[in-house]
Order: structure tokens, then C-alpha cells, then sequence
């Protein structure tokens, strides 16, 4: 069942801006599929902002 949902997320669209992407043009990094290296450093920056605002509340 994990293998089935790991196949069909392949196709579906990046995870940082959410576009549709063709086979040729994926990108894959800790554990997602980006359309390519910008939007993964977009969402490695936007995940450092986020741990840095919890760990000012706390």
C-alpha cells in the first residue's frame, strides 16, 4: 500500500509551488519532488523561519 502511494504522488505537482511537472523535469529532495533546485531552497529556507519562530516562543 506505501509503494502504491509513493508512485502516484510522483507525478503530481511540486512541493514548494504547487505546479504541475513533466517526468524529464523532477527534482527530488528529502523525501519530495520539486520542479527544480530553487524551489526546494525556497522551502529549506521557509522550514528555517518556521523553527526559528518556535523556538522564540517557547
Amino acid at each position: 500500500m506505501a509503494d502504491e502511494k509513493a508512485v502516484l504522488e510522483v507525478g503530481k505537482n511540486c512541493a514548494e509551488c504547487k505546479k504541475p511537472m513533466k517526468k524529464a523535469k523532477r527534482y527530488y529532495r528529502n523525501g519530495a519532488y520539486y520542479c527544480n533546485k530553487n524551489c526546494f531552497k525556497k522551502k529549506l529556507a521557509g522550514e528555517g523561519s518556521e523553527a526559528e519562530a518556535k523556538a522564540e516562543k517557547k
